[in-house]
């Protein structure tokens, strides 16, 4: 139980950084930095059981990785909603 909070909490720390760093790449035009960046999040976000996170994460490291940039503000919108959701969750499991 202290171990999936010590993971929850690391995870909440550092997916905002994450998630500023997918915008940032991808208003600076750099789908390959900000499909990377998407990949890393993915992981992190299936290891807390974040799996509708991760899908949205997986369709931004896919247009990085097709250096597809113009379809890329949905999934940004949907990143910025579902993260706020899940944090709540995961708060919510972490007590």
């Amino acid at each position: 139980e202290d171990f999936f909070k010590e993971v929850i909490d690391l995870y909440l720390e550092q997916a905002p950084g994450l998630i500023k760093e997918i915008k940032t790449n991808a208003f600076s035009a750099d789908a390959e930095k900000m499909g990377k960046s998407a990949h890393t999040l993915k992981g992190a976000s299936l290891n807390v059981g974040a799996k509708v996170f991760a899908e949205v994460c997986k369709a931004i490291e896919l247009d990085g990785k097709n250096n597809n940039l113009s379809d890329v503000a949905n999934n940004l919108l949907k990143l910025d909603e579902l993260f706020a959701i899940t944090k709540s969750a995961l708060l919510d499991l972490a007590g």
